[in-house]
């Protein structure tokens, strides 16, 4: 424990004002709206499919780090004397592994192993790199947490990819239960908000790409004007239900699932269907 804190003592050794806004900047490429957008982007204008495959795999990275987290237990080293921690509202729960990190680790390496393009192996090693040397920067993270993190991710979503794939393949979503029906179930013994908000969300991807698969079809093809049409509708869906539903509901983890899963199921069904009603879909 004392080399760790000796590390972050000499990470921020540097920390300036303009350091400490970088990294409070860079380090949103580990939060849950950046992988919103572009989820929302994928799934809504471009690649449908992939956006599935990208959602699956950063929802189920995310759950598996809170699993680890409640499991190990390590304190952060916020408050430790010497550190100066900044941003810790995005530092919830226990410290390893680092789930910043992780999920910039499966975010990238999805997109990656994708589309295998020489610049967005840079950019996605550089965006992985930058998040997880921010968390230790602004001090909500040990080293370890941040290496822990990333070969998690990194692992994890090889092993998602495969069985994404292993689903499509056959064409049948319903096989994505084998992964996401265990994880409903282990919400009886992991009762954090930070849990209940993945599943909740992941289990109305999982029936949103069900029912789009067998009833819908959703085209993510349009004129660009639509395009846009289509992210003002979308996120402004998105904001009504993250922000007022959550004045509506009583503070429970029950209300975050219910919450959460409802954002799911307009991201991935009741959007897509305004779409085509308001003629914004383009076959």
């Amino acid at each position: 424990m004392d080399t760790m804190l000796g590390i972050l003592k000499y990470v921020q050794s540097f920390s300036n004002e303009t350091l400490d806004s970088f990294f409070e900047i860079i380090t949103m490429l580990g939060e849950e709206w950046f992988f919103i957008i572009l989820f929302a982007i994928f799934f809504w204008c471009f690649n449908k499919s992939f956006g599935y495959k990208l959602a699956f795999i950063c929802l189920t990275s995310a759950a598996i780090n809170t699993i680890i987290k409640e499991i190990v237990k390590l304190p952060r080293p916020i408050g430790y004397e010497g550190i100066k921690s900044i941003r810790v509202e995005t530092a919830e729960g226990y410290s390893f592994p680092s789930g910043h990190t992780q999920q910039s680790s499966s975010l990238f390496a999805t997109l990656m192993i994708e589309f295998k393009k020489k610049w967005l192996y840079f950019i996605g090693a550089l965006g992985i790199l930058l998040v997880g040397f921010s968390r230790m920067y602004l001090g909500v993270h040990w080293p370890s947490d941040v290496i822990g993190g990333l070969i998690i991710g990194i692992l994890w979503t090889m092993i998602a990819i495969k069985i994404f794939d292993w689903s499509k393949d056959r064409g049948n979503p319903m096989l994505l239960g084998v992964f996401v029906i265990p994880m409903i179930i282990l919400m009886l013994f992991f009762q954090t908000a930070t849990y209940y908000k993945v599943v909740g969300t992941l289990l109305t991807l999982w029936i949103g790409y069900i029912i789009d698969d067998k009833y819908f079809s959703f085209v993510t093809k349009a004129v660009w004007w639509k395009q846009i049409l289509k992210l003002v509708i979308g996120f402004l869906g998105l904001i009504l239900i993250k922000v007022y539903v959550k004045k509506l509901l009583p503070l429970t983890i029950y209300s975050d699932f219910l919450r959460y899963a409802l954002m799911g199921i307009w991201m991935t069904v009741i959007s897509p269907i305004i779409y085509r009603a308001l003629y914004i879909e383009e076959g």
